[in-house]
């Protein structure tokens, strides 16, 4: 059974979470209806799934990305700037039309919560599919920390 915890009074109807890159991830969660989704898409298409979720649902829609930091191990990579740019298109989006910043998790705290076998147990891993698999890791990381719990997560 799924469920958000009762004292919770700041989540959302929906929630987007996306692992930026130059293919991106994303994992959809509606509170409601209990659906998931997720999937993955190039940039353009990124852009246009941010738009569409932002336009159409703005105040009850969330958005969650994977962060990005930049190191000195970022400089000798090749340049490429995919990340930085979706997370700078989800701020616009998630700010101009949902009303409240982007949020940003490490990509260690979602792998250390979501593990696979997580993923697996509910139903949200899909092989093949890395970069969604890593959005659905962050969309159940915030959910998790956000109130919600389902009882196929197992401890």
């Amino acid at each position: 059974m799924a469920a958000y915890s009762a004292e919770r009074d700041d989540v959302r109807q929906r929630i987007l979470a996306i692992d930026p890159g130059k293919t991106t991830g994303w994992a959809a969660y509606d509170v409601a209806e209990e659906t998931f989704d997720s999937g993955q898409t190039n940039f353009m298409e990124t852009c246009q799934l941010l738009e569409t979720c932002a336009s159409q649902w703005s105040s009850e829609l969330h958005i969650v990305s994977e962060s990005f930091l930049i190191t000195l191990q970022t400089v000798k990579n090749t340049q490429t700037p995919w990340s930085l740019e979706l997370i700078g298109v989800a701020r616009y989006f998630s700010q101009a039309y949902c009303d409240e910043d982007l949020t940003l998790q490490m990509p260690s705290a979602a792998k250390r919560f979501s593990s696979d076998q997580r993923l697996k147990d509910m139903g949200w891993y899909v092989p093949g599919k890395g970069h969604a698999n890593d959005a659905a890791r962050h969309l159940l990381l915030f959910m998790a920390t956000h109130g919600w719990w389902d009882d196929r997560i197992t401890v």
